[in-house]
């Protein structure tokens, strides 16, 4: 919930019901238009299809940035554009931001169709630590299934939503239609396709980097079998027919001109395919090059490809019960990951993304009957990304490197000296890891916690943990490390940032420390610089993405209403005549509804 905006969480219901009174009624109660909303309620009418497409590392300034080179909202083939045609056709909100913090893949995808923070979904980071099995935790982890589709070479483990606390949007219109809506998922990243679904859709796939090939566990596939239509994709084999690929640059030249290439030529090659354009995949299938595949366009081309034959296969929007179909396009993060967001790469990338999309659009126009008058169309983003920092120090703007190693070091230097020399970090003397920094919190052994505490040189977890938070708080590039008693006990300052920090801190699950960077700083496992970025942090260039929402019941506008990706879980919710998720946090967008 975002405290700022939506106050206490039985304001923001009876908030809820008067929007959905005032929208049904119209100012001074008078009857609004036949497509409208309210028209849409005393009908009982419903979207037939329902297409939430999340682009991972989207900001929101390649939506303007790049406006000029985007397709128009009508080509001249009479076929819709991509991403002009949602922002002329449809409500853009230009001032959406994530209010939870990590800003990472698996806290996006939880939160835009659950509405939820990690607070309550349980989905605090792409990983975390486990202190009873002194084990980290994948985010979809869930061990209690099998994994559908795997063929020889593979090392995909079983994954589910065992994790996500709350329902999604997918799964309250499961409960409400007596399992007959459909709802399918997609993403060449596991945690995008199954956090966006949840736990009873119909079809959840995924891309299997060590073979090429969509596959899924039996949390979905019941029979242990993959649907025929995705073993018939697996055959056509688009991925290793695209190895041996050349990536080069397609967008015009006034677009690349806007870029920002390194002014020193990077000193790493992402998975062998050159630090500039041209990119070349190798051509044998490993690993390394079924990665590249997924970093270039063909990645985006395969998803959306795969996405068409779910529509027909499963017959999706073909009837009056609605269905959903949720896809993730990992690759602008891949690439994001590997070249910046002013780079080249992300230029050509987010413009033949633009053009995909409108073959997409077209594609969903022709195939259910009512075409896109009949649909919903959400486009948004899991998170955004951090300037490359080495690009950003050229025009002398700080940024900083924090390798986890120096944070660990930190605290356990610190709690040796003032508690006694043990393993309070890292490994103890069995060899067995009783502490880490799984970004963001760092997790404190609670064998040396209560060691300390039996021997009287530290009374409470909090004195131990305050010692610890000084130590990691001292370090060059970090704003500021809260302890886990402070955010409990409400010991923190409201601020903007710390908002996100209660919003993304779960008791059960959060450290006991919480290390926040300053501005254009990272922490790294490893050094993955020069030239290279990532994302997570509380601030704006993470935050901040568009959301994009068209079709039936939806108001064309530019709106600079400050809004939250957890408000189109609500906002869905009421087009599709659904109970909101469990956990929602969000309200209904209701600038978006005419």
């Amino acid at each position: 919930m975002n405290v700022s905006r939506q106050g206490t969480q039985y304001a923001a219901w009876v908030g809820t019901c008067g929007v959905l009174m005032s929208l049904t009624t119209g100012s001074g109660g008078q009857t609004q238009g036949k497509d409208s909303f309210a028209e849409m309620v005393r009908q009982g009418r419903r979207p037939r299809l329902t297409v939430v497409i999340s682009i991972d590392q989207f900001r929101n300034d390649y939506l303007r940035r790049l406006t000029e080179f985007y397709l128009p909202a009508k080509q001249k083939n009479g076929q819709p554009g991509g991403f002009r045609y949602l922002m002329t056709r449809g409500s853009y909100f230009t001032d959406a931001r994530y209010d939870h913090y990590p800003n990472y893949t698996g806290p996006g995808h939880a939160t835009i169709l659950t509405g939820s923070h990690p607070y309550k979904n349980g989905i605090v980071s792409n990983d975390w630590w486990d202190k009873a099995t002194l084990a980290p935790v994948y985010c979809v982890d869930d061990p209690t299934w099998k994994v559908v589709g795997m063929t020889e070479g593979s090392r995909a483990k079983p994954m589910g939503a065992k994790n996500l606390r709350s329902t999604t949007v997918g799964d309250e219109l499961k409960l409400a239609t007596n399992g007959q809506a459909k709802v399918v998922t997609l993403a060449l990243k596991d945690r995008a396709a199954i956090l966006l679904g949840g736990h009873t859709q119909d079809v959840s796939i995924w891309f299997d980097e060590y073979t090429g090939r969509w596959i899924s566990s039996t949390a979905y596939c019941k029979n242990g079998r993959l649907p025929e239509w995705v073993e018939a994709v697996n055959a056509e084999d688009f991925p290793g027919k695209s190895l041996g690929m050349v990536w080069e640059a397609t967008a015009p030249a006034e677009a690349l001109a806007k870029s920002k290439p390194p002014k020193l030529a990077p000193t790493r090659e992402p998975y062998g395919m050159g630090g500039v354009f041209p990119h070349k995949v190798g051509t044998a299938r490993t690993r390394n090059n079924l990665r590249a595949f997924a970093l270039t366009p063909k990645g985006n081309e395969y998803v959306f490809n795969t996405a068409k034959r779910a529509i027909v296969a499963e017959k999706l929007g073909q009837d009056t019960i609605p269905d959903i179909l949720a896809i993730n396009l990992s690759t602008n993060d891949y690439a994001g990951h590997a070249f910046g967001p002013y780079s080249p790469e992300l230029t050509d990338l987010t413009i033949q993304t633009d053009k995909q999309l409108a073959d997409f659009l077209g594609f969903i126009e022709k195939n259910i009957p009512g075409g896109l008058n009949e649909a919903i169309i959400v486009v948004t983003g899991d998170h955004g990304v951090v300037p490359i920092i080495e690009n950003l120090k050229e025009d002398n703007i700080a940024g900083d490197r924090i390798l986890d190693a120096r944070i660990e070091e930190a605290a356990q230097n610190a709690l040796s000296a003032a508690f006694g020399a043990r393993a309070w970090i890292g490994k103890n003397a069995e060899g067995k890891q009783v502490g880490i920094y799984a970004e963001p919190c760092l997790y404190l052994s609670d064998a040396a916690m209560a060691m300390a505490k039996a021997s009287n040189k530290a009374t409470t977890n909090a004195e131990i943990e305050e010692v610890a938070a000084k130590a990691v708080a001292a370090i060059p590039g970090i704003y500021a490390c809260y302890t886990r008693t402070q955010i409990i006990n409400g010991q923190v300052p409201l601020t903007e940032i710390t908002r996100r920090v209660i919003h993304g801190f779960h008791p059960k699950l959060s450290g006991d420390l919480v290390v926040v960077t300053d501005l254009q700083a990272l922490t790294e496992p490893v050094s993955i610089g020069p030239y290279a970025t990532s994302h997570g942090t509380p601030y704006v260039y993470d935050t901040h993405v568009p959301i994009l929402i068209s079709g039936m019941g939806i108001r064309p506008g530019v709106w600079g209403d400050a809004v939250a990706p957890s408000d189109i879980a609500p906002t869905l919710s009421a087009l599709l005549g659904v109970e909101l998720p469990s956990g929602c946090d969000g309200t209904i967008l209701r600038s978006a509804l005419k």
